[in-house]
């Protein structure tokens, strides 16, 4: 059965056709018997109106996992620091071999500052979030008078919007939810960036959590059940024994006992100490549960794990498995590009595609990430790469002065060339000489 969002609230209780006309009045004005009124269900579907919380409501298996899962935070939020702090450039297709970086577009401007009086970076996050826990997100485009740009991006939180398709499952409309008015269905395309990854039906994507809900699942009944072994479970594995010829306890001794050696088990500042036995009590130890056999950390590492893995991330990473700083280092080059190059290549694509057109209609203007800035290593490997692409020094005195805060002393901004150095003979400063010279030629004086 297929469920239709209300354009009009008719009666409460009515069920109506995606028409709005309530189905029981149109079968029996249509309908001779039940069988026919299923054929026209199966065919249109129909829509149930609920005055109160919308259907999608019950069935959103997300729930509040940001609050309550540290392993989907921890690995979610990893993957949207990283994606987030990455700058979007914009360049102009002149030719097949010339490309022209534009910074003064509003297109440019937008991606720069997608919103006034709000860092960029918490923006694409925030989204991120929605599409790495929902796998879909949505950012309105409106025109907006305090940005440089003219226009600002605006998130519409996933729990609040559908995408409402036909029955090839191809994204018609958007399906908005507000807490202040009726839901509104907004016609494709229109000034909306969104993305949505695969379901079975419809386009509002799988979210993780229901591959995931089995394992997380499983780890708050861990967390439940460690709690309760740690507030229930013996602090010493003893138990008192009570000589069998003892005289019978009254009822008021033995509830004054149970009292004091309470004391000695619970938080109070008793806690901790010996408690004092009658005569002939003993204490005996027996192999009670010990603490450690718990296993919190390994549990824990598992559940990081296994949500890494779903996310297509290295555990290393987010410290969900031990690694070494040659392979951690691996990992970290590959991020980028296996890990989270797909992620890039798709919330480009959507740029490309949705807000190009909007903001730049018939222009050569395209969006690409720089995620050279993301791959860029440490200031030794960045010089010895560029000394030896370049064949020479690359930085004046002067910069190298100015990177160490030091004051400009004149006579420093020329760039200096070591004599060994020269066009067209060694590759690099960092070359030696070669080891023989043609013959008949001699080294120069």
């Amino acid at each position: 059965m297929r469920w239709w969002p209300r354009r009009k609230a008719p009666a409460s209780g009515q069920v109506v056709d995606q028409d709005g006309v309530p189905v029981l009045a149109k079968a029996a004005e249509q309908f001779s018997d039940l069988s026919q009124l299923g054929v026209h269900l199966a065919a249109t579907g129909i829509r149930v109106v609920d005055p109160g919380v919308p259907l999608h409501a019950y069935a959103d298996t997300v729930g509040n996992v940001w609050e309550t899962q540290p392993s989907v935070r921890k690995v979610v939020d990893y993957i949207a620091r990283q994606l987030c702090t990455i700058p979007w450039h914009v360049y102009e297709r002149v030719s097949d071999t010339d490309r022209r970086r534009v910074t003064d577009h509003p297109l440019a401007q937008l991606l720069a500052q997608p919103a006034p009086h709000r860092s960029g970076a918490r923006l694409w996050h925030t989204t991120l979030v929605d599409w790495l826990i929902y796998d879909r997100w949505c950012m309105q485009v409106l025109p907006s008078a305090d940005s440089q740009s003219g226009f600002e991006l605006r998130r519409k939180p996933a729990h609040r919007f559908h995408v409402l398709t036909d029955d090839d499952d191809h994204p018609t409309d958007l399906y908005l939810i507000s807490s202040r008015g009726p839901a509104q269905v907004v016609p494709l395309p229109a000034p909306y960036l969104f993305d949505h990854g695969y379901a079975e039906v419809g386009a509002d994507g799988t979210s993780p959590m229901m591959t995931l809900r089995h394992i997380l699942a499983e780890q708050n009944e861990a967390v439940e059940w460690r709690r309760s072994v740690w507030k229930n479970g013996a602090r010493v594995p003893t138990v008192i024994e009570r000589p069998a010829e003892a005289p019978s306890w009254s009822a008021g001794a033995k509830s004054r006992f149970q009292a004091a050696f309470n004391a000695f088990m619970g938080r109070g500042s008793d806690a901790g100490g010996t408690p004092i036995l009658e005569d002939g009590m003993k204490l005996v130890t027996v192999g009670a549960f010990k603490p450690m056999e718990t296993q919190d950390i390994e549990g824990r590492k598992l559940t990081d794990a296994e949500v890494a893995s779903a996310y297509h991330i290295a555990p290393e990473l987010v410290g969900a498995r031990e690694g070494t700083f040659s392979n951690i280092d691996a990992f970290r080059q590959m991020l980028f590009t296996i890990s989270l190059g797909p992620y890039v290549t798709q919330w480009q694509d959507v740029l490309n595609s949705m807000l190009v057109p909007l903001l730049a209609p018939g222009s050569n203007l395209y969006v690409e990430a720089n995620l050279e800035a993301k791959l860029r290593g440490s200031f030794t490997e960045q010089a010895a790469l560029l000394q030896t692409a370049v064949g020479a020094p690359y930085m004046l005195r002067s910069e190298a002065r100015a990177v160490q805060n030091l004051p400009h002393v004149e006579g420093t901004d020329e760039l200096v060339t070591p004599l060994n150095v020269t066009i067209g003979g060694l590759a690099s400063p960092r070359d030696t000489a070669p080891d023989a010279l043609p013959k008949g030629q001699g080294r120069p004086a």
